[in-house]
């Protein structure tokens, strides 16, 4: 059977694939900086848990900031969602209903991480069970994220959903695929070396030997994310591994820059410099999010290009669907200034 039949038919775009895609990948990059920061504070707290002094009056802002951060990351994916919906909207929903039973559980799951951090924050200092509530956001997190590398994957590769006339129960995932879990791993790591810099940038003014601590946890895991990065690399199909390696400049160029920030990021964290490591982890993770679009194009263009949506423009709809947008990141930019006050923060 040929993969091509197995595609659904792409609906209309109601505007220019550009526009759809930039504002996908803007987006992701914002939703996944959240989910990563949320991850990696989690990890850090847990492992700092009974072994530092004072660690509960010393952490107990993080754990506030915790369940905002985790509000403001759901809707974030949601603008994600929907752009990647419109443009790869009849891969995306074929790759969610293949392994749509592990797919829908995503929303319990998500509700009980998202609960789970208020126990932990209210708890924080008063109760044995907020490790236990840390510890299980942290598993639904693992979960929710294996979930999506898994989808995205399978998304990417509709060659794959042969496996549908063997198993029609909605529980195919890619086990057998080679980048699956150094793409899975790409993603835990990286949420530990965001959340160590966000930690050292909470303390910066407060605690000068809390602020390496972070650019420490920092540091090291950027180093294992390099390697981790290698093995993503070379777990490619040689076709696709070999467009990063000089096949296609403009990817290889974007890789090469993401791999250069990262070094540079990870020296001047070694050095202490937090501003000059968050400038250039900011600019590695920009081209990582590009990289991963690059991939998506690279495995689905024998399958699929996106020259191939036809576009019935609807400005009005669009036009009325950004501003409403845009209403809605002002409405979360008030709050977070309101969540984040210091004035606040002593208050409480």
């Amino acid at each position: 059977m040929q993969t091509f039949s197995l595609i659904p038919y792409a609906e209309p775009i109601p505007a220019p694939v550009e526009i759809l895609v930039l504002f996908e990948q803007l987006f992701f990059l914002i939703h996944i900086i959240l989910i990563n920061l949320i991850l990696g504070l989690g990890l850090i707290l847990l492992y700092k848990w009974n072994r530092e002094t004072n660690f509960f009056l010393n952490n107990k802002l993080i754990a506030k900031k915790i369940p905002i951060l985790f509000a403001i990351g759901i809707n974030m994916a949601i603008p994600a969602l929907l752009f990647l919906q419109v443009t790869f909207g009849h891969l995306f929903y074929t790759s969610s209903i293949l392994m749509g039973t592990f797919w829908i559980l995503i929303i319990p799951f998500l509700i009980l991480a998202y609960y789970s951090s208020y126990v932990h924050y209210k708890k924080f200092d008063i109760s044995p069970i907020a490790k236990y509530a840390l510890s299980l956001m942290i598993i639904m997190v693992f979960y929710i994220a294996f979930m999506l590398v898994n989808n995205l994957s399978m998304m990417e590769l509709p060659e794959k959903w042969n496996a549908y006339f063997t198993n029609r129960d909605g529980t195919i995932l890619l086990w057998g695929l080679p980048s699956l879990y150094p793409r899975y791993l790409h993603f835990i790591v990286a949420s530990v070396a965001v959340g160590g810099i966000f930690y050292s940038l909470y303390f910066s003014k407060k605690d000068q030997t809390k602020k390496q601590e972070g650019l420490r946890i920092f540091a090291y895991a950027t180093m294992v994310q390099i390697l981790v990065g290698i093995w993503f690399l070379i777990s490619l199909p040689k076709d696709i591994m070999l467009k990063f390696m000089g096949g296609e400049t403009i990817a290889t160029a974007i890789l090469l820059l993401g791999i250069f920030a990262a070094i540079v990021s990870l020296i001047f964290a070694l050095r202490t410099n937090i501003k000059i490591s968050l400038l250039f982890l900011i600019l590695t993770l920009i081209s990582m999010v590009i990289n991963r679009y690059n991939l998506r194009i690279f495995h689905l263009e024998d399958n699929f290009r996106l020259s191939q949506l036809n576009l019935v423009p609807q400005w009005d709809v669009f036009t009325i669907f950004i501003i409403i947008l845009l209403l809605g990141i002002a409405v979360i930019i008030y709050m977070l200034k309101i969540s984040f006050n210091k004035t606040n923060e002593v208050k409480k």
